[in-house]
């Protein structure tokens, strides 16, 4: 008898080398509000925390995100998350979001919040949010070209941290 492998997935610090695949997926995730390659690049540039995670040697860049700490108000925001229509339904945004928390966790500054925008319309990250705990909070018009956000938030990143990999 055959016994399958489970499928690796590795999580790591992105690098300038990531760009395309990044943008590329970022582009399949978000058509109409995707960041450049250029925007990409200089969040690595300037040292934020940007995650990628790769699937099997074949797929490369599966999912990854972006995060920009705000120690000057001890909040982090929750730039992106993108994960390929392929890989959804796995576990993999709720790892990323836990990812997030940790890294906040982490650092010298005490971190207490994060936040992050969705687009209105946007029912299922909303829905995929609110199981983590984030509350929707205010709504900013116009935000996206073609839509308003909703800025959304965790207040308790030890709770976040803690529940969210129990799974919620």
């Amino acid at each position: 008898m055959t016994r399958l492998q489970p499928e690796v997935k590795t999580f790591s610090d992105a690098t300038l080398y990531d760009i395309p695949q990044l943008a590329l997926l970022d582009l399949i995730c978000f058509p109409d509000h995707a960041f450049p390659s250029e925007t990409i690049q200089r969040f690595i540039e300037l040292g934020q925390p940007c995650v990628v995670v790769e699937g099997p040697a074949t797929e490369g860049v599966i999912a990854f995100a972006m995060l920009m700490p705000e120690p000057e108000e001890g909040t982090g925001a929750l730039m992106t998350i993108d994960v390929d229509p392929d890989h959804r339904h796995q576990g993999l945004g709720t790892q990323l979001v836990l990812w997030c928390a940790e890294h906040l966790l982490g650092m010298e500054v005490p971190m207490w919040l994060i936040w992050l925008t969705v687009a209105t319309r946007n029912e299922g990250a909303r829905a995929f949010y609110q199981t983590l705990g984030f509350c929707e909070v205010d709504t900013i018009e116009g935000y996206y070209k073609d839509d308003d956000a909703i800025v959304m938030v965790h207040n308790d990143l030890e709770d976040l941290a803690i529940d969210g990999s129990r799974g919620r």
